[in-house]
């Protein structure tokens, strides 16, 4: 409430400001001085915004805040003292000071909510922050209208004084309270980065960050357009309403009905925007416009087309555009947003004003009469440049989001290391996810113990086949067919596999006394085995004990026909034969990277995993707890009791088509409390999946859906959910052939 009252005063100082300062100077100084006034102007918000940047590195933008506001304030004092007999020069005081201090503090500001808002509350809680800003705009519009009417144009100046001294009360409460772990964290981390030299100089930003050189050029080439239109529409308004009050009452009624329609379209669009068209869509609405308005003006001059022209790209601008805009910059970290957010948002705005005067000037000194049309084609063009630079933003925002996941895995409190520096190193020193590196099956003898009695107790019992019987293949045979497992394990290892003995081999994997050491046997003997081993996987009919451990020795095969064969194991109608074959997948594609998967394929297997009942989602279970617990893609040991497998699957079938690393931490900060990991995971997640997926898995994610109360009728209850799944129907039906089986149980 206290950042909305305080946008609210903010955007009403704006309007009310801008409208103060533009018959200010028009009623004192022709209008053909514009162009020098807006290059001045410009030249001091850059010196300015470059200090600020320093300031803000050093102290925060929560201390700069209130003192910015309070020295705007007393200058507006010393200004309204001075107005009565230098009028002319509070006129080009008020220009600069508007200029200087107007943007720059709103930019503070909203540095200020980046860095207490996560991805996805951020979405939320600032396009209602935005909206209150409208209001406030709407405010400031009526405010100014009236006091023209009733008072001269100066006597806004201590109007607006007042206005800015609020303002400061209101955001010395927005600064981070001590029980704020976040913010408290975020704080300390920022001013050790300093104290220790690290943060970066906005130009080393600059240049090395690709996705920041787009939003500078994004404003860039918005601003120069937006100055190019102002000239027009000011010009053409003091031509035709003269100077003095008149003007004043005019810009106000203006501003405030830009203001009143930016409400309208904040409280009716600017969602709606953002789900339908994304933040680089919703950002490119303006430059869209423009072009759009610009056509509109080159084809019906007057002055109705400029007011129309200004207006949507204003109504636009302050609304779906300021709220998607100020979000590309919630992935930057606080350190490197704190460097160069201001210059982004104000230094760069003022090279496009002065980049804008520089283009009037041109114009009005080539065209003396007549310019306004060659002006309109500069902003058309501009504009129609700006609009693919607005839509490209999408791919920046989604690999900022990745390297903010990245950075941020180091407060998720799942490692236990309290020391964030260690942590840091640690994640930093870790390079890429190797997890094949780990995490393949021991062989037999490598395990604990089979050095010593570990073997002696596996194979005792085993009663060795006369060697006299039969030939060794023959006796081999026998005693793999044999019901003794000291037999079986001694067959298995007194020499490799051959084909013959792959078909009888293979149904041993059903027996969980010498499953181990069948995996380990058909693992050394290689591709040879993986026809009859696929043939068993995609076979329903097969024993589902056979079926749900086949992945584990396809896993090892760096073959292609072993991809493919787990890959139609992702189609089953068992979920552990799915979800084994999906961890097999990712880990073989660890042994082997030459293997393929298509990424329409892997989003398709990840829509059947997601297109489920909720109950059958929360009932997916394993039945066996076999070696392959460290091939999963994205659980690792912390979390892996508090993981659902059916999430943890679908992560594992995404991690074939998207970034494995960002992906992993993704589901753990979904399993953490942590609010700022969490909403940047989610808004990762939505940039990255595909619409149909996203839609699907959301409910998975963020239920908020109403809680079902329980059924009447038990029987109708299990019907449903029998026909929800047919899984679940073969695993009851296998339940109930086992009790018929075991009656006394």
């Amino acid at each position: 409430m206290t950042a909305a009252l305080t946008s609210a005063a903010m955007i009403a100082y704006q309007v009310a400001a801008k409208a103060t300062r533009d018959a200010l100077f028009l009623s004192s100084h022709d209008f053909s001085a514009l162009p020098i006034m807006m290059i001045a102007s410009a030249l001091v918000s850059i010196l300015l915004a470059g200090l600020t940047s320093r300031v803000l590195a050093r102290f925060g933008p929560a201390r700069v805040m209130p003192v910015g506001f309070l020295v705007s304030a007393a200058l507006l004092l010393v200004e309204w003292a001075l107005s009565g007999p230098y009028r002319k020069f509070v006129a080009v005081a008020v220009y600069l000071h508007y200029a200087a201090l107007g943007g720059l503090l709103i930019s503070v500001f909203w540095s200020f909510l980046n860095e207490r808002f996560e991805p996805r509350a951020a979405k939320r809680e600032l396009g209602r922050i935005t909206a209150a800003g409208t209001i406030g705009g709407l405010l400031g519009g009526v405010l100014s209208e009236r006091v023209g009417g009733m008072f001269s144009v100066t006597a806004m100046l201590p109007v607006l004084a007042a206005i800015h001294v609020v303002c400061a009360l209101l955001v010395r409460r927005l600064r981070p309270l001590v029980d704020d772990p976040i913010a408290a964290a975020r704080e300390a981390a920022a001013r050790e980065s300093v104290a220790r030299g690290e943060t970066s100089s906005p130009i080393a930003l600059l240049r090395s960050t690709p996705y920041i050189q787009s939003l500078v050029l994004l404003v860039l080439l918005v601003t120069i357009s937006e100055a190019l239109i102002d000239f027009v529409f000011k010009a053409r308004a003091a031509t035709l309403y003269g100077k003095g009050e008149q003007l004043l009452r005019l810009f106000a009624a203006f501003y405030t009905g830009v203001s009143l329609l930016t409400v309208v379209v904040q409280a009716l669009f600017s969602r709606l925007a953002l789900a339908r068209l994304g933040l680089a869509g919703t950002v490119a609405t303006v430059p869209a416009a423009v072009v759009a308005g610009s056509a509109a003006a080159l084809a019906v001059p007057g002055f109705l087309s400029a007011a129309i022209l200004r207006g949507s790209g204003s109504v636009l601008g302050n609304s779906v555009y300021r709220a998607s805009y100020e979000l590309l910059f919630t992935p930057i970290p606080a350190r490197d947003k704190r460097s160069v957010k201001t210059l982004v948002d104000v230094a760069t705005a003022r090279i496009g004003d002065v980049l804008g005067a520089g283009l009037v000037q041109a114009a009005l000194v080539a065209f003396a009469v007549g310019a306004d049309r060659p002006i309109l084609i500069a902003a058309l063009v501009l504009s129609l440049l700006a609009f693919p630079v607005a839509m490209a933003l999408h791919a920046g925002y989604k690999r900022t989001l990745e390297q903010s996941l990245l950075t941020r895995a180091v407060q998720l409190d799942l490692d236990r290391i309290p020391d964030a520096t260690t942590r840091s190193m640690i994640l930093q020193t870790s390079g890429a996810l190797a997890l094949s590196q780990f995490l393949t099956l021991p062989r037999w003898d490598e395990r604990p113990g089979a050095a010593d009695g570990g073997a002696a107790a596996a194979t005792a019992g085993a009663r060795p086949v006369p060697a006299s019987i039969d030939d060794p293949e023959t006796r081999r045979v026998r005693a793999l067919s044999s019901r003794e497992p000291g037999a079986v394990v001694h067959a298995l290892r007194e020499a490799p596999l051959t084909a013959s003995l792959v078909p009888i081999v293979v149904p041993l994997l059903a027996w969980d006394e010498v499953a181990r050491d069948v995996v380990g046997a058909l693992r050394r003997m290689g591709p040879d085995a993986t026809e009859e081993l696929v043939a068993r996987l995609v076979d329903p009919d097969c024993d589902f004990a056979i079926r749900r451990r086949v992945p584990l020795v396809l896993a090892t095969f760096r073959d292609q026909r072993a991809a493919d064969g787990l890959f139609r194991g992702l189609s089953d109608k068992r979920f552990e034969v799915r979800y084994r074959s999906g961890r097999a997948l990712s880990h073989l594609r660890d042994l082997a990277p030459t293997i393929t998967t298509d990424p329409r394929e892997v989003f398709a297997a990840a829509l059947r995993e997601v297109a489920v009942d909720a109950r059958v989602w929360e009932g997916q279970r394993l039945l066996d707890q076999m070696d392959d617990a460290g091939w999963s893609p994205v659980v690792d040991e912390v979390i892996r009791d508090r993981a659902n497998r059916s999430l943890e699957h679908v992560f594992t079938i995404l991690s074939l088509a998207l970034p494995r690393k960002p992906l992993q931490i993704a589901f753990r900060g979904l399993h953490t409390d942590d609010p700022l990991l969490r909403g940047t995971a989610l808004e990762y997640l939505e940039t990255s999946l595909p619409p149909e997926i996203r839609k699907r898995l959301w409910p998975f994610l963020e239920d908020t859906r109403r809680k079902r109360g329980p059924t009447r009728d038990q029987k109708a209850a299990l019907d449903r959910l029998l026909e929800s799944s047919e899984s679940i129907a073969i695993n009851l039906e296998e339940l109930r052939r086992g009790r018929k089986e075991k009656p006394s149980e």
